[in-house]
């Protein structure tokens, strides 16, 4: 699984997988926010203390959800 994570400003950072946008790491003086898109995981980013922290937590989250690729998901029959 190819993740890639994309510094939008200091407080935001999007994370890719397989090319596609997966969702948003929010950065603020509270914490760490991952917002996602379905069919991603939801990540406790809770106990993260750094920015580093938070992507691997967000990383093992999407390693170990099922990851589908919406582009695929598009092109299959309903």
């Amino acid at each position: 699984m190819d993740i890639e994570w994309k510094v939008v400003d200091e407080n935001h950072h999007e994370v890719f997988v397989e090319q596609h946008v997966r969702g948003l790491l929010w950065i603020t003086t509270a914490g760490f926010t991952f917002w996602h898109s379905y069919p991603n995981p939801a990540v406790d980013l809770t106990h993260a203390k750094t920015v580093e922290e938070a992507k691997k937590a967000v990383e093992a989250a999407l390693r170990l959800g099922e990851y589908e690729d919406p582009v695929g998901m598009m092109n299959q029959p309903h």
